[in-house]
């Protein structure tokens, strides 16, 4: 009996328990998921917690949606730019399925009359959300007999706790809904930055290029998470962008995982295909705008860019500048390959795209990828094969002779010092051995060689011509 009367006490406890802790985090909901929260909220700054409740709850017209690429969009600021009330949705990281997820909760609140979806290519390479086994699927369903998951979580208990004992000093950052997850102010730009993340990803694409997705898989994650809503939504205007990547990051894809730069040209296509049509939907390509994306200053790392670009990039879509269409879409994806593809990305100073060109002709043979000390370099044989320069390599003393016009030129890998004609040659930066070939200074080859090279410049320094002369 005694036994029978401590279980019916201890579940009677635990049943005003949880009924005392059920009650207090209904009232509170620190994640604003049942209500708008009556008091000055403290927000997560875990989107795929947040977003939800923000979604439900709030009032807006327009929604920003996409991955960590729109997370400097100020609300406020995109109200001035186009018009409306805004909230932004976006989640770091996301894949499409993700972004389709938040997306089908603000637009059953009947609100939205506006997206503005900043879209990435990897969004649709993968079908799945992220950290699938923690995912918290029960913030973006119908079904109340899971909130429980909400209801007794530690984590957001304690959040609840924060929220209202907290000095209203604590977290500003997470306390101004106009700056949640904008990490602008906080982020160091620069080109010393931007160069150390390049030779991070070539040594991750060399072993990761193999493994892209099939692009037929992508076509058909994006018709079921961003077509799909799309088409069953004539009433909302969708304006979506591709955001700018440093030209470095397309150099990277184009060298070592040529099918997914191939793929994010396909897909822009392929979008244009589906949505080209549609009264309601404007594409914008911001991918091969120099201006942007040769300045390194502008970025945090390969893609990452600057608040101010986010600005900018709202007020050119406002504008109707930048925008896709059947006219230009190829020319775009052409101009954005040239770009890859010429890219000298000096070590010691500003990128540029550099075009090679004998005797006014294009040349058979290009730049190696990497520079230093200012001194381009080619791959010493195909240098030779595309001038008609004599060429002969010794492998054991990874030694190259160029012979033309009755100089004979010496390089030796690795050797600050070449030979011309018998005579030592200081060279203003050394052969290298780059991909499993010998490079050298081409400048200072065509020279010792007793060539020229005529250098022009476009006006905005990005875009360079050496035409080798004899």
């Amino acid at each position: 009996m005694k036994n029978i009367r401590f279980i019916l006490s201890f579940l009677a406890f635990v049943l005003v328990f949880a009924g005392v802790v059920g009650g207090f985090m209904i009232t509170v909901d620190p994640l604003q998921f049942y209500h708008k929260a009556a008091y000055e909220p403290l927000y997560s700054r875990e989107q795929r917690y947040q977003n939800p409740g923000l979604a439900k709850n709030y009032e807006y017209d327009t929604v920003i949606l996409g991955s960590s690429m729109t997370e400097n969009f100020i609300p406020s600021k995109v109200e001035e730019a186009l018009g409306g009330k805004v909230l932004k949705l976006s989640i770091e990281g996301s894949t499409s399925i993700e972004q389709r997820m938040i997306a089908d909760l603000a637009f059953g609140t009947g609100q939205v009359k506006t997206v503005l979806w900043g879209f990435d290519y990897f969004t649709v390479r993968d079908n799945n959300v992220r950290d699938a086994e923690s995912f918290p699927f029960y913030l973006y369903d119908d079904n109340v007999f899971n909130d429980y998951k909400y209801i007794f979580n530690i984590s957001n208990i304690k959040h609840a706790f924060g929220a209202l004992l907290l000095p209203k000093d604590k977290y500003p950052q997470y306390r101004n809904l106009d700056r949640l997850n904008n990490w602008d102010s906080y982020a160091t730009y620069g080109s010393k930055k931007v160069l150390a993340k390049w030779i991070e990803a070539w040594n991750y694409e060399q072993t990761s290029g193999e493994s892209e997705p099939d692009y037929e898989l992508a076509k058909q994650r994006f018709d079921e998470n961003v077509l799909s809503l799309i088409e069953a939504h004539p009433e909302v205007e969708f304006k979506i962008y591709y955001p700018p990547y440093s030209v470095i990051r397309q150099q990277v894809w184009y060298r070592l995982n040529p099918q997914r730069f191939y793929n994010q040209l396909e897909i822009k296509k392929y979008m244009l295909e589906k949505l080209g049509s549609m009264e309601n939907v404007t594409l914008f390509d911001f991918q091969s705008d120099e201006s942007v994306t040769y300045n390194l200053d502008n970025f945090k790392d390969l893609s990452h860019h600057t608040g101010a670009i986010n600005q900018w990039i709202v007020e050119q879509i406002a504008a109707g500048s930048h925008q896709l269409t059947a006219e230009n879409v190829d020319e775009l994806g052409s101009k954005l390959e040239h770009q890859a593809k010429t890219l000298v990305i000096n070590e010691n100073g500003p990128v540029f795209s550099l075009t090679l060109t004998v005797e006014g002709q294009e040349a058979s043979f290009v730049q190696i990828p990497t520079t230093s000390k200012d001194q381009v370099r080619v791959a010493v044989k195909d240098f030779a094969e595309g001038t008609g320069t004599a060429f002969a390599y010794d492998n054991d003393t990874k030694q190259a002779t160029l012979q033309r016009g009755g100089n004979t030129l010496i390089l030796t890998a690795d050797n600050p010092i070449a030979t011309l004609n018998g005579e030592a040659v200081n060279l203003d930066a050394p052969a290298v051995i780059v991909q499993g070939r010998l490079a050298g200074p081409l400048m200072q080859i065509v020279k010792l060689l007793g060539g020229n090279i005529e250098v022009t410049e476009s006006e905005n320094t990005y875009f360079v011509n050496y035409d080798i002369q004899w």
